[in-house]
């Protein structure tokens, strides 16, 4: 049972308990179903995003008991969805007049605020925040979860540029037939196949995204009907303008790959996440703008596609790594440059994304290190000095991530964990290493 799940099974506050505990402070948006506003936790000391829906049962009970059927959802089945790239929900609760859900703030709102033509993200951007709401629709999907209504509403931003999704009140779970909502999702981003009743699968999702990533690359709707029935009759039966149609720069990988998503025969679409997002990022160098290539090192999906084909990182799991790089930095330098003094006092890692570095002790050359490779591991490692061992030198010019020791070491304990293991491994081989050295110069003696 999730911590939310326990919430909502014990927790029974009346009005003035809510009103004492939260100090409400600006409406953030309304809808059918209630409302969302900003408040100040007086018990945690944070801001927080309420989401309250009105208790209407005696005036209307079958949009009512949808409404709690749907904070239900939310509550039971977003509580056990821990990702970075997924809005955080830290309980649930009632009073006699609404049910609510305290979740964290996002103050950079929704990116709906990027859907006109006049008011477009810069397309590398979009990439990256694309890639991260796939990431984290994989991770729900093998969770057993599917979103059900992606549009630009529910994915929310925060004021450092963070992307979230939000929103479960219509997710559908897999392996439970308990919390399900029937005739969900936002018309326009509901795929085909779903009015011709096929069950739902992550095709659904993948579809949303695509005609999310349309919308945000055009400011306009893939089919343009004028009523709900005519835009189900084009979404079965017509095909929708190309993305060239309406702008002539974008990469040609990323139009076939937001094509490809929305495509209304799903056994031509995406049959995975991670091939929909491996395609996003194969779009990155195609982008034209110089300022965009240089800067597309720095992006978090590059850099996380990047480490995941790494040896070091093989045993992380996918929030591992985003975590990770939660706390590191991309370094670059040309060659001759040192990295790591011998002697010195230090415990940050280092992992080589391009180029090769020289190790050395007392002056002599023992190794030679290139892409993938980790190092800076002794100083890490040795809690009471953090004294290094060897030098590094750049041998040629070079890529780096550098991963802060002291953040790591306050780190989850399950990335811990998975560093202290991936180090002993890397100190095993490099015994090993060693060991054949020593025996091949004693053979040749």
């Amino acid at each position: 049972m999730t911590e939310v799940t326990k919430t909502i099974n014990s927790m029974e506050s009346n009005h003035d308990t809510f009103g004492h505990r939260f100090e409400m402070k600006q409406l953030l948006g309304r809808g059918a179903s209630g409302e969302v506003h900003l408040a100040f936790d007086t018990y945690a000391q944070r801001e927080v995003a309420i989401k309250m829906n009105r208790l209407n049962l005696f005036e209307d009970p079958v949009s009512g008991n949808r409404n709690r059927k749907m904070w239900l959802n939310e509550a039971r089945l977003a509580g056990k969805l821990k990702h970075p790239f997924i809005v955080q929900l830290f309980e649930a609760g009632a009073t006699d007049e609404f049910n609510y859900i305290v979740m964290e703030y996002m103050a950079g709102g929704s990116l709906k605020q990027f859907t006109s033509p006049e008011n477009l993200l810069p397309i590398n951007k979009l990439i990256d925040i694309l890639y991260k709401v796939c990431n984290a629709l994989d991770f729900a999907t093998k969770m057993g979860v599917l979103h059900r209504d992606i549009k630009p509403a529910n994915v929310l931003l925060g004021a450092d540029g963070e992307v979230k999704i939000s929103d479960f009140g219509a997710a559908f779970s897999i392996e439970s037939d308990l919390t399900q909502v029937d005739m969900v999702g936002t018309l326009p981003f509901v795929a085909p196949e779903h009015f011709r009743k096929a069950l739902p699968s992550q095709q659904n999702d993948i579809y949303a995204v695509g005609v999310m990533a349309y919308q945000l690359l055009t400011g306009r709707y893939p089919f343009t009907a004028k009523s709900p029935e005519d835009l189900i009759y084009q979404k079965l039966h017509e095909e929708v303008m190309s993305l060239e149609g309406w702008r002539d720069d974008i990469p040609q990988a990323l139009r076939f790959a937001v094509h490809r998503a929305m495509h209304p025969n799903r056994e031509l679409r995406y049959t995975t996440w991670r091939a929909f997002f491996d395609d996003l990022v194969a779009a990155l160098p195609q982008i034209s703008s110089d300022e965009a290539v240089e800067k597309t090192s720095r992006f978090d999906s590059t850099r996380f596609n990047t480490m995941r084909k790494f040896k070091f990182f093989a045993e992380f799991t996918d929030i591992e790594i985003w975590e990770t790089l939660g706390i590191s930095r991309p370094l670059s330098m040309g060659s001759g440059k040192v990295i790591i003094q011998e002697g010195k006092v230090g415990n940050n890692l280092f992992v080589i994304t391009k180029g090769e570095v020289v190790v050395t002790k007392n002056g002599k050359e023992i190794n030679r290190m290139g892409v993938g490779d980790c190092f800076g591991e002794i100083g890490y490692l040795d809690e009471t000095r953090h004294l290094r061992s060897s030098s590094v030198t750049s041998a040629i010019p070079l890529e780096l991530i550098e991963i802060e020791g002291k953040s790591l070491r306050h780190a989850s304990e399950g990335l811990q964990f998975r560093f202290a293991k991936a180090l002993l491994r890397l100190m095993v081989e490099q015994m090993r290493n060693t060991d054949e050295l020593i025996f091949s110069m004693m053979s040749i003696e």
